[in-house]
């Protein structure tokens, strides 16, 4: 690729980035909209205001925090957590436990977080340490520290109930212990490639889906929720994850071969081809590829896959009383591909 073409992908891409920007801007717009999600929203800009206040607090001058990120109260950053919000509104309404439901999802968005920080080597930071020296692995330990004694604090001050400060730290616990232990079984990597249908069902349920019905675990034992409805609510998110996950396992296909990870995309291929041709794209850099540039068709399945997991959860979603029409369905579903990282469509297309 001589100077000029190089000149001009970086142009395209920049347009690219800039029409992905327009685009994640028009449909927060409207999402923002919907009055389900607005009150949702609103709920978790106040808990994670107060999360970070005790934080600072709790932390004081031996754990020091800096100052937050400009974009931390934006939907894109709370999209799920809002999400998660407003179905268990639409199960409980106005429940005084509300505050509380809220600021336990963030704790376990920081436990989550802090886990994966550890278990892939990388950082993604919640809390702003101010501390001497770079390393990272210890920054994670810091936040699964501080992020347990936020909860534990705001429930004592907040609620003052040993029993329920007790309820809290159990069920939180046992909400999180499937993808806990299906994180485990991959740590011993390469790990097997499963058929599709046995790694969404098993794999994935547990590593994601799951995941996506922790924050109702708590609900669910504290009020009365007629059961068709916490089921139905349970299904809704346990869709709306594994359709995610998919998209995660698009974008991260060539990490996952390199580092013999369980990737959806790579089952579907073996499914049909064997897994001979794997050998050859361990070998291969990382960066090197896109899925969705190299295997085009195998990709547009899956995305057909995710497409009818959305689906299904919308659904669910109106069963409980979270009624979204088709445009705000649709920006969800665009919105999971910005946020994901994926094109929505076959590349050149």
């Amino acid at each position: 690729m001589n100077g000029r073409d190089g000149q001009n992908d970086g142009e395209s891409k920049e347009c690219a980035n800039e029409d992905a920007r327009s685009t994640l801007a028009a449909i927060v717009g409207s999402l923002e909209e919907v009055p389900q999600f607005a009150d949702a929203l609103d709920l978790q800009i106040r808990t994670l205001e107060e999360f970070y206040r005790l934080a600072r607090t709790i932390g004081g001058n031996d754990c020091r925090l800096g100052p937050l990120s400009g974009d931390l109260l934006g939907l894109e950053r709370n999209f799920f957590s809002m999400l998660f919000l407003a179905v268990t509104r639409a199960l409980v309404t106005d429940s005084t436990y509300l505050p509380l439901y809220a600021m336990v999802n963030q704790g376990m968005r920081a436990w989550v977080t802090a886990c994966d920080n550890l278990l892939d080597d990388e950082y993604k930071e919640i809390f702003p340490f101010e501390l001497e020296g770079q390393g990272s692995r210890m920054r994670s330990v810091l936040t699964l520290l501080l992020a347990d004694r936020v909860i534990s604090e705001y429930t004592a001050r907040e609620y003052g109930d040993c029993d329920l400060i007790a309820s809290v730290g159990r069920i939180s616990l046992a909400a999180l212990m499937p993808s806990a232990i299906q994180e485990c079984g991959e740590e011993s990597r390469p790990v097997p490639v499963l058929s599709p249908d046995q790694l969404l069902k098993t794999v994935h349920q547990h590593k994601t889906a799951d995941l996506f019905t922790a924050p109702l675990a708590l609900p669910s034992d504290l009020e009365s929720v007629e059961s068709s409805r916490l089921q139905a609510a349970k299904r809704a998110v346990s869709s709306f994850g594994l359709a995610c996950q998919i998209l995660d396992d698009l974008r991260d296909m060539p990490a996952d071969i390199v580092e013999g990870r369980h990737n959806y995309l790579v089952s579907t291929i073996v499914a049909e081809q064997g897994d001979g041709w794997l050998a050859g794209l361990r070998a291969e850099p990382v960066a090197g590829w896109e899925s969705w540039e190299r295997f085009p068709e195998k990709v547009a399945d899956a995305r057909q896959v995710a497409n009818g997991l959305f689906t299904q959860a919308f659904k669910d979603f109106t069963a409980i009383g979270l009624d979204l029409n088709k445009q705000v369905e649709n920006g969800i579903m665009e919105l999971m591909y910005l946020l994901l990282q994926v094109p929505p469509e076959r590349a050149g297309c």
